[in-house]
């Protein structure tokens, strides 16, 4: 890996923008550990920078963590180079280095129904009382992650030139992990609510002071909702993700066009029909 990969590794400290914000930290640790211990660029030093112990606390990294932190190196590395040979490489490399796969099952208790997400958006809205608007902000913000499924990173980043109306139909382009472009569906209505109420220039929610939100703020305030409204101390951004492809994998009986939505790359929703595909009207009926 030492001389195939030399040129790309110059780019990771330099590019780090142009990959998903949450690699950012692995790959500065990563580059930092490599620096400081004057390592080649190779497997066995990326195997020794995953065996490290824990940056703040004690202990090792879960499975789950070491999976990740292998794969924001990997995907760094095969981002900034254009070699298909590099690349292929890269892949070989990185089923070198064995982590344990992690099942991660969603309960159906981390779920909520539709008629839970239609309660907790309109009480939402009645906890205004001249807030500022705060809360009706908000809930189209669940609403928005109810209908679609897509991620927060990938909300609070939509411009408004990435909505399309065409008959009535909003095709809403978004970049989601990995700097993969996907397309997803909003109805007319909903994005003339947001419209009418966030009022932006640039991106399509915009906190009111006119400053790009920030998904800590929306996690904690989301999840303070769900225990005062919902009282389930789980709700989350992503939550409202799992319930959608929840919901339409059960209407549709196959997985393959929710994974395809979604934006999911791997296995965790796994094929089953690679000729369906969602359609506008599945989810939003004229």
């Amino acid at each position: 890996m030492d001389r195939k990969t030399n040129a790309t590794y110059q780019y990771i400290s330099n590019y780090k923008s142009q990959l998903p914000q949450a690699y950012h930290g692995v790959l500065e640790q990563f580059l930092r550990f490599q620096k400081t211990n004057a390592l080649p660029l190779n497997t066995e030093t990326i195997r020794l920078f995953l065996n490290l112990p824990k940056v703040k606390g004690s202990g090792e990294y879960s499975e789950a963590s070491k999976a990740f932190r292998k794969c924001a190196i990997f995907v760094a590395l095969k981002q900034f180079t254009h070699d298909t040979r590099v690349k292929a490489y890269l892949t070989e490399e990185s089923k070198l280095i064995k982590v344990a796969k992690v099942h991660r099952t969603i309960y159906s208790e981390k779920i909520l129904t539709w008629d839970e997400i239609q309660s907790l958006i309109n009480k939402t809205i009645e906890l205004d009382q001249g807030k500022d608007n705060k809360y009706h902000r908000l809930s189209l913000i669940i609403e928005t992650l109810a209908v679609t499924g897509m991620r927060i990173s990938e909300l609070i980043n939509i411009r408004l030139k990435d909505c399309t109306v065409e008959n009535e139909k909003v095709y809403v382009n978004i970049i989601g992990k990995g700097n993969k472009p996907r397309r997803i569906f909003l109805s007319k209505e909903i994005l003339s609510r947001i419209k009418r109420e966030f009022n932006s220039e640039a991106l399509l929610f915009l906190s009111k002071q006119k400053r790009k939100y920030n998904r800590s703020y929306l996690q904690k305030e989301i999840n303070l909702l769900g225990k005062l409204l919902l009282s389930k101390n789980h709700v989350t951004c992503h939550t409202f993700r799992h319930s959608f492809a929840t919901r339409e994998i059960k209407r549709l009986g196959c997985t393959r066009p929710i994974q395809l939505y979604l934006g999911h790359s791997s296995s965790i929703i796994s094929e089953m029909y690679n000729h369906a595909t969602i359609e506008y009207e599945n989810l939003f009926r004229p």
